[in-house]
Parts: structure tokens; C-alpha cells; sequence
């Protein structure tokens, strides 16, 4: 590896000028460093900025603590806060603590991550969530300034997440307003307060279009696609079934299709159908499914503005909740 002391030696200067002339602590004279700047040149010296912050104790650093790096939404959102950040002079360093696909949050994981971004002097850290949407229970283990991305936490921390209420609604009043009166759906896992969000989204449209949202047209799913279609074949089964389905999630509104289809059913023209995620088999679907689209790349992006405001003492609020998009394909009809 190159050093200062090669620099100096190509350029025939001692190694203080050579770093004078890198950090730009003292004048020297023009000549003196382009002979300095050509040495750099010709040897392609990476100066050691890390070397250099611990001296100053000016390292940007921040950490970035993910759930799970597989889950479907957590790449888009590290994608937007290490190119925001980097932009900024920040090194981040990421954690993955891989607790989308267990049962079990392990503490032990989170804590030695916690220790590795103070031996790292971060400044503080972005939480991205994604099997625990709520994560105010493990908010005492985290002693550094936090930014909780795609999940919520105590009212008196920062949290950036999409609005599952409005989300709901959006979706409710676009089947509303194609003439849909019978409208049922398949939730997620009741056990998740986001899905009771969602409900009352759903709910709130059909109550202002003077709409009932039935007991046996909402029932309950687990994310996955079995569950889905059986429960999807319980609504078709009923003396009035409805003319649209709401799926908590696409692999859902995939079963959705799958199973009307087994009651001969048209998709859209017998059965409206709508998802949730925006995730690729919705646009791959026969037909493509109208679904609901998360912002992720923006949380990641406002995750880490509110960082570095926070962390240069400007006020920031303390939840940002940010609308979903609603992306029409074919999967539902007009009744009007």
C-alpha cells in the first residue's frame, strides 16, 4: 500500500509538507505542491481518512441496524439512506440482525450491533424494521440518537413510516368510487397493530359512502397464500358475495384471483380484486393487480435527513407518516 512517506520521497519534499499539502493545514508554495500533487498522482494515494477522523475525532459515521436485509422492503430503504448519507461524507455501517424469518426477537444480536457502532464512534443510528413494526420494546437497549424507519416506536422517539390507515381508505374509495357496494376483506395477522390500522382505513370509506363493512365480509389471512384462498372460496360461498376483495398484502391477491377463478369467475369483470406491497408478482399476475405502493425509497431518504438534522440540533417531528400510492392495473372494474 502506498504511503505518505512514498509521496514524499517521489516528490522530494519532507512528509510534513506532503501532509500539509493533502489536509490543507499550511500554506506551501505553488511549486512545492504540484510536485506534491504529481507524486499523489503518480502513485495513486488513497489518503487515510480514517486515520485522520480518529486524530480529529471528527468521524461521520453512522450505523444502520436492518431486521432483516432480505425482507422485501429493507433494500430500497438502505439503498436511499447510504446514498443520501454518502453524499454527506458519512460511512455507514450496517447491521443485520435477520429477525424477519424468526420467531423469536434476539436481543443478544441487537446488543453486540450496539456495540460495534460505538467502537465505530457513529453518531447515532437509522432502525429499519421488518417482523417487528413496533419496536418501543426494545428501545432501551439503544443509547444512541435513533431514527426508526418502516416502524413505529414511543411517542417521544423519531419514526418514519407509510400510512396503513390512509393506505386502506385510498383503497376502499377507489373500489367506492366504480360503483362497488359489496366489499370484503382478507387481513393480514390480527396479532399486528398495522392491520387493525388498515381495517379502519377500510372502514372509515365504507362508513362516509353510507357503506356496512359486514362481519363475515372481513376475514382474517396470515400474509400467505393458502389461507388466502380458502377464505377467499368462504366469501364466494356466501348468499351475496361481494364484487371486490381487498388483500392485505399481493401474494394474498393472488390467491384472491386464483380461487375466484375456481368458481368460474371473470377477473376483473365478476370479481374485482385489489393487493397491497406493489410487489413484482402483482405486475406479473394474469391480470395485473391493482395494489397499493409502499414509499420506501422516500422513508429511507427522509430517515436519513431527519438524522443529520437531529444530530445538528434542529427540531424534527417525531412521527412522518408517508402516503401510499395507488397503481391501477386490470384487476378491477367500473360497476358504473
Amino acid at each position: 500500500m502506498v504511503t505518505i512517506h512514498d509521496v514524499a520521497k517521489l516528490a522530494g519534499v519532507s512528509i510534513a509538507t506532503v501532509s500539509h499539502v493533502i489536509n490543507k493545514t499550511k500554506k506551501v508554495s505553488s511549486s512545492t505542491e504540484e510536485k506534491v500533487q504529481k507524486a499523489l498522482s503518480a502513485l495513486n494515494y488513497i489518503p487515510n481518512t480514517a486515520a485522520k477522523s480518529l486524530k480529529t475525532n471528527s468521524y461521520k459515521s453512522i450505523g444502520v441496524i436492518a431486521e432483516d436485509i432480505s425482507a422485501f422492503s429493507t433494500p430500497p430503504i438502505i439503498d436511499a439512506v447510504c446514498g443520501f448519507l454518502n453524499e454527506q461524507g458519512f460511512t455507514v455501517n450496517l447491521c443485520n440482525l435477520r429477525t424477519y424469518s424468526h420467531s423469536q426477537y434476539d436481543t443478544q444480536l441487537l446488543k453486540s450491533s450496539l456495540n460495534i457502532l460505538e467502537a465505530s464512534r457513529a453518531s447515532g443510528a437509522i432502525y429499519i424494521g421488518a417482523a417487528s413494526p413496533n419496536v418501543s420494546y426494545i428501545r432501551s437497549l439503544i443509547k444512541v440518537p435513533v431514527i426508526f424507519a418502516y416502524s413505529t416506536a414511543l411517542a417521544s422517539d423519531y419514526y418514519i413510516d407509510y400510512d396503513n390507515y390512509g393506505a386502506a381508505r385510498l383503497a376502499a374509495g377507489h373500489l367506492i368510487s366504480l360503483g362497488h357496494k359489496r366489499l370484503a376483506v382478507i387481513t393480514g395477522s390480527l396479532d399486528q397493530e398495522f392491520v387493525h390500522q388498515r381495517i379502519m382505513g377500510f372502514q372509515s370509506a365504507l362508513i362516509d359512502a353510507s357503506l356496512i363493512l359486514p362481519p363475515d365480509y372481513i376475514l382474517p389471512g396470515n400474509w400467505n397464500y393458502d389461507l388466502a384462498y380458502q377464505q377467499t372460496c368462504r366469501l364466494l360461498e356466501l348468499p351475496a358475495p361481494p364484487t371486490a376483495i381487498f388483500a392485505m398484502n399481493d401474494f394474498m391477491a393472488c390467491a384472491v384471483i386464483a380461487a375466484g377463478r375456481k368458481y368460474g369467475l371473470r377477473i376483473p369483470e365478476d370479481l374485482s380484486v385489489i393487493g397491497f406491497d406493489n410487489r413484482s408478482c402483482s405486475a406479473f399476475c394474469t391480470p395485473a393487480i391493482t395494489t397499493l405502493g409502499i414509499p420506501l425509497y422516500e422513508i429511507g431518504i427522509a430517515a436519513a435527513s431527519s438524522f443529520l438534522n437531529l444530530i445538528n440540533g434542529e427540531e424534527i417531528p417525531h412521527k412522518q407518516l408517508l402516503d401510499c400510492e395507488l397503481i391501477q392495473r386490470d384487476s378491477v372494474i367500473s360497476l358504473v
